[in-house]
């Protein structure tokens, strides 16, 4: 099994470290997980890279980094960042852009040019935060989809489902990831012929925000049990192994 949409690091509750994240996936039963560091969003490149490390040697390399890219990054005086993380040596195997926590991407199409030019140099698949906000809806990326053929594109959380669907079926470089997903759109999207494209992701450890009462590897069981009762098995096992990580049209 693999999680395609993980977090390590600084975030809103405190400090979540490369064993914790680790451990709460793997007694889950999860195999691989693809993951980004939220330390990234203070700027904390140096810990960033030692963040992935230290996850690459717990998980004896059953990791698949993602590096999130920042429209910071791409100004004059911050460019320093991503060289560091460019030149970590780290195989990194996704890009990652929150255009909701970062509206500038929205607003700036030659910086998400920037972005998308270093997505197509590493052939690396780009992860897109989806939400209910006009700068990061679904249907703001058909048109990078359509425009980027080469490239594979990742709509986390598939909001709104609608405009995702639509986004779907317009453009077969396009999937999505099941991360804080209701389990019914996971069915509408599985009823609409899209299990291929279905990536199972959990958004971990920020479930630790909405559900304080569990333990993150409780939260990823059950998930994976309301999934399982909602689907075929066949439909199940597949979406619960789908990646695009690695992979390049």
């Amino acid at each position: 099994m693999i999680d395609n949409h993980a977090h390590v690091g600084w975030y809103s509750d405190g400090y979540h470290s490369p064993k914790e994240i680790w451990s709460s996936a793997s007694q889950a039963g999860f195999d691989e997980i693809v993951v980004s560091s939220t330390s990234t969003c203070v700027e904390l490149y140096k810990l960033v890279v030692k963040e992935i490390r230290e996850l690459d040697r717990i998980s004896n390399s059953n990791i698949h980094p993602v590096l999130w890219l920042t429209p910071r990054m791409f100004h004059s005086n911050c460019r320093w960042g991503l060289r560091y993380m460019l030149n970590s040596k780290i195989k990194w195997d996704g890009i990652k852009m929150h255009w909701g926590l970062h509206k500038e991407w929205f607003y700036s199409p030659n910086i998400t040019k920037d972005a998308i030019t270093i997505a197509r140099e590493l052939q690396l698949p780009i992860l897109l935060h989806t939400g209910e906000f006009k700068e990061c809806e679904a249907s703001v990326f058909g048109r990078l989809c359509k425009d980027n053929a080469d490239l594979l594109f990742v709509l986390a959380h598939g909001r709104p489902i609608d405009q995702a669907i639509e986004v779907l079926k317009d453009n077969s470089n396009s999937f999505v990831d099941t991360a804080f997903m209701p389990i019914y759109h996971i069915v509408q999207l599985v009823e609409e012929g899209f299990s291929s494209r279905i990536l199972f992701g959990s958004d971990i450890p920020i479930n630790q925000i909405y559900y304080t009462n569990i333990t993150t590897t409780t939260y990823l069981e059950r998930r994976l049990s309301d999934l399982k009762k909602a689907l075929s098995i066949k439909d199940y096992k597949q979406i619960i192994t789908n990646t695009v990580y690695n992979s390049i049209i």
